[in-house]
């Protein structure tokens, strides 16, 4: 983290903004069998804010939600939590968010960055812009792995828009990133 900090901070002059962290849960339906009935929460550092995604449908919630998950025992077993704890660094019109797992009980030694474009909310006119900053941010030695919407997995599928960008669609990434990896 050090590394990439430095990189972020001396190389790019960019500046840490706050702490950033991510917390991410599958819960497996207690009554399904075979291949199961999974549902994935995530909640952000900062936010009051929770989101859920059963069977292609993404709700955003208030945190209360938690706890009205906790009562549900008898429906849905928490199966997995991973969280990930980092800093929020700024760089012109990108915020870079940067968090590494504090689960110990996690296989996966990477990390995980978040690149938000804050001039636009259209994805069409962020995309190439956030190609462009990634590979420039990246160290050359470093691989990335990242989710894109294709045509079974598009944001239009769960009701989500394909041209304003909210924090949904981002939850919707991180769902996908993580059931892609098998972090969940």
């Amino acid at each position: 983290m050090m590394k990439f900090h430095e990189r972020i901070t001396t190389t790019l002059l960019g500046s840490a903004k706050d702490k950033w962290a991510i917390q991410v849960k599958l819960y497996r339906d207690i009554k399904s069998t075979g291949t199961g009935k999974f549902m994935y929460t995530t909640e952000f550092y900062n936010t009051n804010k929770i989101y859920c995604l059963i069977d292609d449908v993404i709700v955003e919630a208030e945190r209360e939600m938690e706890n009205i998950l906790e009562k549900l025992k008898n429906l849905w077993l928490l199966r997995q939590t991973i969280v990930y704890d980092g800093n929020t660094y700024i760089i012109g019109d990108f915020l870079i968010r940067v968090a590494y797992p504090k689960t110990t009980n996690s296989n996966y030694k990477g990390m995980l960055v978040e690149v938000e474009y804050t001039s636009t909310i259209n994805p069409h006119v962020a995309a190439p812009i956030l190609h462009e900053f990634i590979e420039m941010l990246k160290p050359p030695e470093i691989d990335i792995v990242k989710w894109e919407p294709d045509d079974e997995h598009s944001f239009s599928k769960i009701g989500l828009s394909e041209d304003a960008f909210t924090r949904a669609h981002t939850d919707y990434q991180y769902m996908m990133l993580f059931k892609m990896e098998n972090l969940l």
